[in-house]
């Protein structure tokens, strides 16, 4: 992809200055370390601060340190008690706790170490080996049509021409549900013409509605664009959800849509507004809960759908941006924990890869991998059911600031005595 020259300057600035930003909420709980406190001032200072790094849409909580336990089967169950911080806030404590017993041969800190992890592998191991029924089943064909992403090339067309006729063709069953991709075809499909007699097609062959990613723009007062997800049956838009978290400084100014400012300043952004809250769409009497991209790396947004009453959830992205690097990997991994966060199915469709269906447990049960053409017809489960983090959220954010309001009037008092 060509780069505007005026754009490289901010994008060597932002080099330098996103790791030096990020790199401020790792290091600020290491001033806590003198502390007498320590074993839990530094787990509540770090878990606030991570959650902070992760709020606003200036937030970018891209592998906290939860996402560490991804592949400890039963720890990384804890999500569906707090969330990534709840787990990170244990995963710290764990280690503070060890390194106090090295440092002092108390045996307390051992003692307290050893039970912590015993009981949350106990709590874990009971959350993933419960039996749950689902309330239903849906079947789902999920495409992965393998097109870069390119700027004003016609030949994009004519690879996903080919591509969808391959698709239609070797389709030989009907589904509940066909999953595209985001950017699943070129263009604004509201207004192409060529887009829509594709999925008109396909949803004829699967006697399924579609659901793709696409530009769409309103036209009606001030013009606005939208990252969208469309649902479409036949040549009929049933439904959208238009992206509420964009992905800042890419797709668009973190608050432009607010500060008059902003909007006069261009550092090559896209010119996209974020939707104005979460959508639940519907297959049948069946809600879902959508993630467009960078939002399945966002806990509220899943435990908003959850709430709202979703029966499983898509995630479309298009990752092709990334090239052959970890992004994509990683991007798919984070996902997992989305699923344990709220005990739900979530079908995965992106454009070059990974595209996935994960299970309540985190459990890939089916994949395509990076640059593959290939589809996923297979059957997914409908869960209702509301985990403790969907009802209670991040509640260790409010333990976590009682502890360090907590540890700061302790060491005052302490000061005074002594």
């Amino acid at each position: 992809m060509e780069v505007d020259p005026s754009s490289k300057p901010w994008l060597v600035a932002g080099l330098l200055i996103l790791p030096l930003y990020l790199s401020f909420f790792n290091a600020l709980p290491f001033l806590t370390l003198k502390n007498q406190s320590r074993f839990i001032l530094f787990p509540a200072v770090w878990t606030i601060l991570e959650y902070l790094r992760g709020i606003t849409y200036l937030g970018f909580p891209w592998v906290t340190i939860a996402y560490s336990q991804l592949e400890n089967r039963y720890f990384r169950m804890l999500n569906a008690i707090g969330g990534i911080y709840f787990t990170g806030f244990l995963i710290l404590l764990c280690n503070l706790l060890f390194f106090e017993f090295w440092e002092t041969s108390k045996k307390k800190f051992l003692a307290s170490f050893v039970l912590l992890l015993i009981v949350s592998h106990i709590s874990g191991a009971w959350l993933y080996h419960r039996d749950e029924s689902n309330s239903g089943n849906l079947k789902v064909l999920i495409f992965q049509p393998n097109i870069l992403p390119r700027e004003e090339d016609y030949s994009e067309w004519l690879e996903t021409s080919r591509s969808y006729d391959k698709l239609i063709s070797e389709v030989d069953d009907t589904f509940d549900l066909v999953i595209l991709p985001e950017s699943g075809l070129p263009g604004y499909f509201r207004y192409s013409k060529k887009s829509q007699t594709i999925i008109n097609s396909l949803s004829a062959k699967t006697k399924a509605p579609v659901l793709l990613g696409s530009s769409d723009v309103d036209l009606n007062g001030k013009r606005k664009v939208y990252n969208t997800a469309f649902l479409v049956y036949g040549d009929s838009i049933i439904s959208q959800y238009n992206k509420v978290h964009l992905v800042p400084f890419g797709e668009w100014l973190p608050y432009e849509n607010k500060i008059e400012i902003l909007r006069h300043i261009d550092f090559g952004q896209g010119d996209f507004s974020p939707g104005d809250s979460t959508v639940l769409l519907k297959v049948g009497n069946i809600p879902f809960g959508t993630l467009i991209c960078f939002e399945s790396i966002f806990p509220y947004i899943t435990r908003d759908y959850s709430k709202k009453g979703a029966g499983f959830l898509v995630n479309i992205t298009s990752d092709g941006w990334y090239g052959k690097s970890l992004g994509p990997k990683e991007h798919f991994e984070l996902l997992r924990f989305r699923a344990i966060e709220s005990d739900k199915y979530i079908a995965r469709s992106a454009k070059t890869g990974i595209s996935a269906i994960i299970d309540p447990k985190g459990r890939v049960m089916t994949s395509i991998g990076l640059f593959e053409w290939g589809y996923i017809a297979d059957t997914i489960g409908i869960r209702y059911s509301e985990t403790l983090y969907t009802k209670f959220g991040d509640f260790i954010i409010i333990i976590s600031i009682i502890v360090v309001i907590s540890v700061f009037i302790v060491s005052k008092r302490r000061k005074r005595r002594g």
